[in-house]
């Protein structure tokens, strides 16, 4: 993997994989006997709800420019 965790994707875009593949498993999972594919879909929704509410985490921050001197 890259210097960065999300391979040059954007964040936002990052976050909507995340909600349309939770989606695609909730869909999906009514026709599953288990229930660990639900849980798994609400998580994965979570997910990228939780990343489009806060895009950048800690080692992907961008640092700060100098100024000039």
């Amino acid at each position: 993997m890259g210097e960065d965790c999300c391979s040059g994707v954007c964040a936002k875009c990052h976050a909507a994989k995340f909600v349309v593949v939770g989606a695609v498993v909730l869909a999906t999972a009514a026709y599953w006997p288990d229930k660990i594919w639900h849980v798994l879909g609400v998580l994965l929704i979570l997910k990228g709800v939780l990343k489009m509410a806060m895009p950048s985490c800690g080692h992907c921050q961008v640092m700060p420019k100098k100024g000039k001197k």
